[in-house]
């Protein structure tokens, strides 16, 4: 684990706490955050609220099937 890398560490703990979390769910909201920390409007949070209800979205209909 890189310490200086914040993904990393975010995986990591997940890892070891054994969260049911998708990796790529971790990813895109670390991705989002970082390309937005600095806007102004401050949307991020709509955004990462929308990846995590269609990841939500997703997790059902596989059960559905």
């Amino acid at each position: 684990m890189n310490k200086s890398d914040p993904l990393s560490v975010l995986l990591k703990i997940k890892e070891q706490k054994g969260l049911l979390v998708a990796d790529d769910l971790i990813k895109q909201c670390y991705q989002l955050q970082s390309a937005h920390q600095y806007d102004k409007e401050r949307i991020t949070l709509k955004k990462m609220e929308a990846l995590i209800e269609d990841e939500l979205v997703k997790d059902e209909e596989y059960k559905l099937i």
